[in-house]
């Protein structure tokens, strides 16, 4: 299949990203009113329902094959998890998930705040706690002061995370902050728009 000339949608509670020759635009989720045939995840419940009445709108959910016990796991999640047969998934944006698969399995993941969500949480303590974020900061030392206490604590609680659960297997970052993990890991991946590589794949083998 040519996907040059289809239009593939990521649809956020706020923002919905846009897959067209190549190319992937954003726009807030309250303003998406795409026409033509395209196809289409969403976790928007209010959109959802605007979608289900558009039959050029086609919703690949109901397309994908995942086995998993995992209770509640959102679409996004899915499709990523869909695509990778072995390996750690960490989708890394307001949060970050990190899915383990083994044998085309999904066996379970985490969900962490996201990056700026963590450096908010210190600010909300205090203000003395606010400091400038520095997030490819070296964590095998010590902290000698306030500002790498905290940006070594975030940066280091996530990756031992990640560490603890992939042991040896290939890590495959994704999202708007994947890549500033990449150094801490050896066998590891970025790429920031893998949802789309994935949904690609679910048309082709479904053949929606």
């Amino acid at each position: 299949m040519d996907f040059s000339s289809i239009k593939l949608v990521d649809i956020g509670n706020t923002y919905a990203k846009i897959y067209h020759n190549k190319k992937v635009t954003s726009i807030r989720a309250e303003d998406f009113n795409l026409k033509k045939k395209f196809y289409y995840i969403s976790v928007n419940n209010k959109l959802n329902r605007v979608l289900k009445e558009n039959k050029d709108a086609i919703n690949l959910e109901k397309y994908i094959t995942l086995k998993t016990s995992y209770g509640g796991l959102g679409v996004d999640r899915k499709v990523l998890c869909s695509y990778i047969d072995n390996g750690v998934i960490v989708d890394a944006g307001s949060a970050i998930t990190i899915d383990i698969m083994e044998n085309k399995e999904h066996k379970g993941g985490y969900i962490l705040p996201g990056i700026k969500s963590y450096f908010d949480s210190y600010e909300n303590i205090s203000p003395t706690l606010k400091v400038d974020r520095n997030v490819f900061i070296k964590i095998e030392t010590l902290p000698q002061n306030t500002f790498e206490a905290i940006n070594k604590a975030v940066i280091k609680s996530i990756v031992m995370m990640i560490k603890d659960v992939s042991k040896d297997k290939k890590i495959y970052f994704c999202g708007g902050d994947g890549r500033m993990f990449l150094n801490h890991f050896e066998r590891a991946i970025y790429k920031k728009d893998l949802i789309f590589d994935a949904m690609k794949k679910i048309i082709k083998d479904s053949k929606c």
